[in-house]
């Protein structure tokens, strides 16, 4: 069920002459998962600087989690009323922005931030889960970039509370090309 107008992606590059042009516009389906959201995968790098030479649409292939290792994964998260979503950690450094609607994060300590359209979280690391509290839907982009795993007296506190198989997303025929 969609929740918001799936979003339009418009990606940029280069002709054979060097000269800018629009390589993809299109709207990018948001995805049910079993996580009580949806899902669109935007962009994904699997390198870190990106090249920006050439074109392959990244999003033809499947995201395999919410984060990689290697690059950025940029989503939008569609939060349908009054839902909870699960506690989580990715190993990435994440920029969560609420495009619209209200949702709160919940940290592991018990700590609660309740979050408005324009507010951005930055998530390092942490065990975190989100929770829509309000009877309308909300949508967040987040930029997942790729980090490396925090490191607690000795202990890695690496990718937790959540089997890939749910995560997945992506691969989409639809995307523009």
């Amino acid at each position: 069920m969609s929740l918001f107008p799936d979003p339009r992606r418009i990606v940029t590059g280069h002709n054979d002459s060097g000269r800018s042009i629009v390589v993809a516009d299109g709207t990018i389906p948001c995805e049910p998962t079993p996580l009580n959201c949806n899902f669109a995968v935007l962009y994904e790098t699997q390198a870190f600087p990106a090249s920006n030479d050439g074109w392959d649409d990244p999003v033809q292939a499947r995201t395999k989690s919410l984060a990689n290792d290697k690059g950025v994964v940029l989503r939008v998260v569609d939060f349908p009323a009054n839902t909870k979503t699960l506690f989580h950690r990715t190993e990435s450094l994440d920029f969560g922005i609420l495009h619209e609607g209200e949702i709160t994060c919940h940290l592991d300590d018990g700590v609660r931030v309740d979050m408005k359209a324009g507010d951005v979280c930055v998530q390092r690391g942490t065990i975190h889960g989100w929770t829509n509290y309000s009877d309308k839907p909300a949508r967040v982009y987040f930029i997942l970039t790729a980090a490396t795993p925090v490191k607690i007296e000795g202990k890695l506190l690496g990718d937790e509370g959540f089997e890939r198989e749910h995560v997945e997303s992506g691969g989409v025929a639809s995307a523009s090309k």
